[in-house]
């Protein structure tokens, strides 16, 4: 069998985004030979005019909560690199030093830059692993197959940015995760792959973050040796299934409904899947 030539859309500090890489990877499906990077904010004029802007549309309290998991999400990666022998999450730049992969941070993956880093790579594919950016033409057409996205929800239903946090805020039952080809819509192209999970009473979104990286880690593969077998795959167009629905990221006043019914997160689960990389036991709890 031969691996797909992979890039992997990558978002730097996304706990989601790291387990989908760091699964690939270590898969026999996939060759990634190159990541990807999305560029954070810089600690520049430009960059603290976009910080404000996003801090006017979470709020402080939501912001400096999306800060904090940050910072603890940071420690746990350097407290697992201090544990010999921890089979623990890489963040990106560990996995492409480690491994010699070729690494391009972008401020913006459609730029001229970075189409002709992709391109020089030759991909079959294209993983857009939690990437927080939009696809433009010129990227989507330069694999040979095609650009693959895990989607955190279930499709059409859950749309847009954070579908982790969505499916508790509006008190769902269940959560779910979706593989499907990007087009130029947001989260709207074919279905290849989904999956739903019962959403526990005292679950948060980092745990149902991490589920629906570790199932989508699971179904790309399924996707991908299929791809491989054969030039077509079964698909579902979004139009043919159920009412689509489209989820912006939250607000301050959607942050102040979530809190009063559940935790953001619990500083011990970053630290006992980031640490000792337990995603079974987490998953057990969610399904």
């Amino acid at each position: 069998m031969t691996p797909l030539g992979t890039v992997v859309l990558y978002s730097a500090g996304h706990i989601g985004s790291a387990t989908i890489l760091n699964r690939l990877v270590e898969s026999d499906e996939f060759e990634v030979v190159g990541i990807v990077k999305a560029q954070t904010v810089p600690l520049t004029q430009k960059g603290l005019q976009r910080f404000r802007k996003y801090l006017q549309k979470t709020g402080l309290r939501f912001g400096w909560m999306l800060f904090w998991q940050q910072i603890v999400q940071a420690i746990a990666y350097f407290v697992g690199r201090l544990i010999p022998g921890s089979r623990r999450i890489r963040p990106g730049w560990k996995v492409a030093e480690e491994l010699g992969i070729p690494i391009y941070e972008c401020e913006n993956v459609n730029d001229d830059a970075s189409v002709k880093f992709i391109e020089s790579l030759g991909p079959d594919v294209l993983v857009s692993a939690y990437f927080n950016q939009i696809l433009k033409s010129p990227v989507i057409q330069i694999p040979n197959r095609g650009v693959l996205n895990v989607h955190p929800g279930w499709l059409p239903r859950y749309r847009g940015a954070m579908a982790y946090f969505w499916v508790l805020r509006n008190g769902e039952e269940r959560g779910g995760v979706s593989v499907h080809w990007i087009d130029e819509g947001i989260d709207t192209g074919p279905i290849l792959a989904r999956r739903q999970f019962r959403l526990s009473r005292g679950i948060t979104q980092q745990r149902v973050l991490v589920t629906t990286a570790v199932i989508g880690a699971r179904l790309l593969t399924r996707v991908a040796r299929q791809l491989i077998k054969s030039n077509e795959l079964a698909s579902l167009t979004q139009e043919s299934l159920e009412p689509a629905a489209y989820f912006p990221m939250p607000s301050g006043q959607d942050f102040q409904v979530y809190s009063t019914m559940r935790r953001f997160f619990r500083i011990r689960d970053v630290f006992a899947y980031l640490i000792k990389n337990r995603p079974r036991k987490l998953i057990h709890s969610a399904c």
